[in-house]
């Protein structure tokens, strides 16, 4: 995200359903209050599994993967407006970075209003009330966090 970026609401996606939800959440918060949407994905470093990004891969070619996650995310982002009973209409921004997604969204937290995550997301403790991602982020953001929930 360039510096001089209007500060909004920032949503963490992963591709799950409460990422999905979270994303839908977003989109109205950001409306509601005229703030741009940036819609956040990320894909940790080569040589590794990727966590946030949609759909577990491992990571050799990076450039390729924040490619492949830039996709999914952008199709994600019109599967979710498209549902919507009133579409999204305000400043949109997709972005996707090389890194973890937690210390992605806190440094999203540093320049931006809101931090919006799901309950949980792609990883396999179904049993935890909140998922590692989103506890990181509600304790160490330096923003209010909306963690969006069944």
């Amino acid at each position: 995200m360039a510096e001089d970026e209007p500060r909004g609401v920032v949503v963490g996606v992963d591709g799950s359903e409460p990422a999905r939800r979270a994303l839908d959440w977003a989109m109205t918060e950001a409306q509601l209050r005229g703030l741009p949407l940036y819609v956040v994905s990320a894909a940790p470093p080569a040589g590794t599994y990727a966590a946030m990004a949609p759909g577990a891969v491992y990571v050799e070619d990076m450039h390729a993967a924040l490619e492949a996650v830039r996709g999914e995310t952008d199709a994600l982002v019109g599967d979710v407006n498209r549902a919507r009973d009133t579409p999204f209409d305000g400043d949109l921004h997709v972005h996707v970075f090389a890194g973890t997604a937690t210390e992605v969204l806190l440094g999203m937290s540093e320049r931006h209003v809101m931090v919006v995550v799901g309950s949980r997301g792609t990883g396999g403790f179904s049993r935890l009330l909140l998922g590692s991602v989103s506890t990181a982020v509600v304790h160490h953001a330096a923003c209010p966090v909306l963690v969006v929930r069944e």
